[in-house]
């Protein structure tokens, strides 16, 4: 097995390319241990951290695992499949699951009014100290926590919302009240999440999250909610229908 040193691909993607290509041909089985970190050092000359950002590659796709004191093994494909959420609608979680027959559980973790911050203040576009209402909840669909959200919401439009209803759906209990959702202002992007989300949504200490800063209006135009949400990257991706110009 060779490696181009002077390729411009990375050295740790091309040893994970070729043990990819290894396991998906079914030379290395679910349950077989892929070669060691020195082995992978002397078969391709590389350093150690190199074979290990290969290893670490692997392990974050779901392809291998680590197991204390044993080594790294092949793993069986994970049977669940990812979520492809589109960038050009508003989709909320509830839709998310009906669109995938699956089934949703919204834990509220935490559900208080405050007085709202300036920076929050500026995107809703009202005085800094208005009440809003802050909420984190995580999101599962099945028994996989696959969303975890932190919003905040004007609480002039909604007087009596209470913890209880945002167990079930919010797009629900907003339109119940009269008001229209038109739709979003996203910002994405991939980061590394924090402790607390990284423990919420059973990642490991090097997986990434999908981040949607997000800004949400009524079809009056006017803005009601701003939205952090951390979406698990094992199991969603975005996706957007780009039109070639004229």
């Amino acid at each position: 097995m060779k490696i181009d040193k002077n390729s411009f691909t990375p050295l740790y993607l091309q040893i994970e390319q070729q043990l990819t290509e290894k396991i998906s041909a079914g030379e290395i089985k679910p349950g077989d241990p892929i070669p060691t970190e020195a082995a992978l050092c002397e078969i391709y000359g590389v350093s150690r951290m190199t074979a290990r950002k290969a290893v670490d590659y692997l392990v974050r796709q779901g392809r291998v695992a680590r197991f204390r004191g044993r080594g790294t093994y092949v793993v069986e494909a994970p049977k669940q499949q990812k979520i492809i959420l589109p960038l050009d609608r508003h989709l909320t979680a509830s839709e998310v699951a009906q669109e995938n027959n699956q089934r949703i559980e919204n834990q509220v973790l935490e559900f208080r009014r405050i007085p709202v911050s300036e920076d929050i203040a500026i995107e809703l576009n009202i005085p800094p100290g208005t009440d809003v209402y802050f909420m984190i909840r995580l999101r599962l669909l099945g028994d996989e926590p696959f969303v975890y959200e932190q919003c905040w919401m004007r609480a002039d439009n909604f007087p009596d919302i209470n913890r209880a209803a945002m167990t079930a759906s919010k797009y629900a209990y907003i339109r119940s009240k009269g008001f229209q959702p038109a739709g979003s202002t996203k910002l994405i992007s991939a980061e590394l999440p924090s402790n607390e989300i990284r423990l919420a949504l059973n990642l490991s200490r090097d997986q990434p999250v999908l981040h949607s800063h997000a800004v949400v209006s009524f079809t009056d135009g006017s803005l009601f909610e701003v939205s952090d949400v951390y979406y698990n990257q094992k199991n969603y991706g975005f996706s957007v229908h780009a039109k070639v110009k004229g």
